[in-house]
C-alpha cells in the first residue's frame, strides 16, 4: 500500500478544508449545489472519453493499482539472486537455469532464463528484453496522458461552469440582495471544483503514475543487464560490481534530470 500517497490526499483535502473553514466558509456550502459538480466532473471525463481512444481508459485501472499497491524494489536482494544465478550458471551450464527459473516469482527474469536456456542471441535476448519494458511502461503512460489531460480539462470545465450559473443569476435578477450574494457565491463552486480537482487529483495522479512505472522500468534495466551478463558467463564478483555501477547510473541520471527541471535556464 503507497502510505504516501494516502497522507499527500489526506494533507491536501485536510489543508483546504481547514483552510476554508478558518475562512468562515461552512463544508455543507461546497456539497449543497450539484449542478457544478456534474458540470465540472460530468464535462472533465467526457472530454477525455472523446480526447482519447479506449485503450487508453482501459489502462487506468492497471495504472493505478501500480500506484496504490506500487512494487517494492529491492536492488541488493535483486544483485545477490542474480549472482547466485551466475555461479549456478558457471557451475552446471545455462540449461540448468531453465529449472532455476521456475523457483522464481518474477516472470521477467522467469522469461529471461527461459531465453538463456534455450540458447538464443545476445542481440535478441536484449532486443525482447527491452521491447517489454518499452511495453509496460507504454501501458502506464497513456494512462497518465489521459489524467494530465483531465488536469487541463477540469478548470476550463470550472470556468465555463461559473459563467453559465452567473448568466443564469443575472438573467433571473432578483430585488433580494442577500439572495443574489448567495446565487453568486454558488456559482463560483464550478470554477472552485474544476482548479481544486485538477489540482489535487487529476494532475498528482498522473505525476505518479509516470514516476512508478519509471521506478519499475529501471528495476527491469537492472534485471537485463545481470541477465546479458550472465548469458556472457561473468564470474558473480564482476558482475556484483556491474550491478551496482548501473544502478549508480541510474541514480545519476535521475539526479541529473531533477536538477535540469529544476533550473530549466541552465540547459543548453
Amino acid at each position: 500500500m503507497n502510505i504516501l500517497l494516502l497522507i499527500g490526499l489526506i494533507i491536501a483535502f485536510g489543508g483546504v478544508l481547514l483552510g476554508f473553514q478558518l475562512e468562515g466558509g461552512v463544508f455543507y456550502q461546497l456539497i449543497c449545489h450539484p449542478s457544478p459538480f456534474l458540470i465540472v466532473f460530468g464535462g472533465t471525463l467526457g472530454v477525455a472519453l472523446i480526447a482519447f481512444p479506449m485503450k487508453n481508459v482501459m489502462r487506468i485501472p492497471k495504472a493505478l493499482k501500480l500506484i496504490i499497491l506500487p512494487k517494492r524494489h529491492n536492488y541488493t536482494k535483486l544483485v545477490d539472486m542474480l549472482c547466485d544465478i551466475a555461479n549456478k550458471a558457471r557451475k552446471d551450464g545455462l540449461l540448468s537455469l531453465e529449472a532455476e527459473a521456475d523457483k522464481i516469482p518474477d516472470p521477467f527474469i522467469k522469461k529471461g532464463l527461459g531465453y538463456i536456456a534455450d540458447g538464443v542471441d545476445p542481440d535478441f535476448l536484449k532486443k525482447v528484453l527491452y521491447n517489454e519494458i518499452e511495453s509496460e511502461y507504454k501501458i502506464y503512460d497513456d494512462a497518465s496522458k489521459v489524467f494530465e489531460s483531465m488536469g487541463g480539462t477540469a478548470p476550463t470545465m470550472g470556468v465555463m461552469g461559473t459563467v453559465m450559473s452567473m448568466v443564469t443569476v443575472l438573467a433571473q435578477g432578483t430585488g433580494d440582495t442577500n439572495k443574489l450574494v448567495e446565487n453568486i457565491s454558488s456559482a463560483f463552486l464550478a470554477t472552485l471544483y474544476g482548479i481544486g480537482s485538477a489540482n489535487l487529483l487529476w494532475l498528482p495522479i498522473s505525476n505518479q503514475i509516470k514516476i512508478v512505472a519509471e521506478h519499475d522500468s529501471d528495476f527491469r534495466e537492472v534485471i537485463v543487464e545481470g541477465l546479458m551478463a550472465i548469458q556472457a558467463g561473468e564470474p558473480s564478483s564482476r558482475l556484483k560490481d556491474r550491478l551496482y555501477a548501473k544502478i549508480g547510473n541510474i541514480n545519476k541520471q535521475k539526479a541529473k534530470k531533477g536538477n535540469d527541471t529544476d533550473n530549466p535556464d541552465e540547459q543548453e
